[in-house]
């Protein structure tokens, strides 16, 4: 499906296709989606040339333009709507947070799910504290165990500004959890904490019961 905006987009992947990459590239994925077997670097030369040939994408439509194509495109243009989201110029509105989340429950899979959260959502909540609270208790306590990802992992870039308390939190209501990727994202949340304060993960894990993955994935820099 083309749209007015990414029109340009689609003519310059299709031009650009490689089947037997696409079949392997699908195969990665466990043929969840349809590729035009483009590889990352080529990807980004062509991400590259298409927004120096076009205008950057407004705010104000980017919901609209981006809905119309998210769920019926090949996912390399995928991964160019979820780099485009990171610049700043859309952290300023609800309207687009509520498209970050719209995008993480729709097309799920990690590879879109965890750039959207930390570069994404975590950007945006970073810029606007007051809204971590609301959104933080929406996400994890879904049922939708792409949100409650995000919930663990949006912290993931924040450093010493990481609300430990708050993570340890969510951690906590989901230890019992036998979903492979929220085991990963327990680990992996507390694995890139570690690095700033070691100890107080340490101290985490003596205390708390947790999946093996999750303790594997946390340990590796302990």
């Amino acid at each position: 499906m083309k749209t007015n905006y990414f029109s340009h987009l689609f003519d310059l992947f299709e031009a650009n296709k490689n089947d037997d990459n696409a079949l392997k590239m699908a195969a990665y994925m466990k043929n969840k989606f349809s590729f035009y077997g483009i590889k990352s670097p080529l990807r980004k030369e062509l991400q590259k040339q298409f927004l120096s040939d076009n205008s950057k994408l407004p705010p104000h439509i980017a919901s609209k333009e981006i809905k119309q194509v998210w769920n019926n495109c090949n996912r390399e243009i995928n991964y160019v709507i979820q780099d485009i989201l990171r610049h700043k110029r859309y952290w300023d509105s609800d309207e687009s947070i509520e498209l970050v989340e719209w995008l993480i429950v729709n097309k799920s899979w990690w590879d879109t799910v965890d750039a959207l959260a930390v570069n994404c959502a975590g950007q945006y909540l970073r810029l606007h504290p007051e809204k971590i609270e609301y959104y933080n208790a929406k996400w994890i306590s879904s049922d939708n165990i792409w949100l409650v990802r995000t919930a663990i992992l949006f912290q993931l870039k924040y450093k010493e500004k990481t609300n430990f308390e708050l993570l340890k939190s969510n951690i906590r209501l989901h230890s019992h959890q036998k979903e492979f990727f929220i085991k990963k994202a327990i680990g992996w949340a507390l694995r890139e904490y570690s690095k700033i304060n070691p100890s107080a993960v340490i101290k985490f894990l003596n205390e708390n019961e947790l999946q093996n993955l999750s303790i594997r994935e946390a340990s590796k820099y302990l």
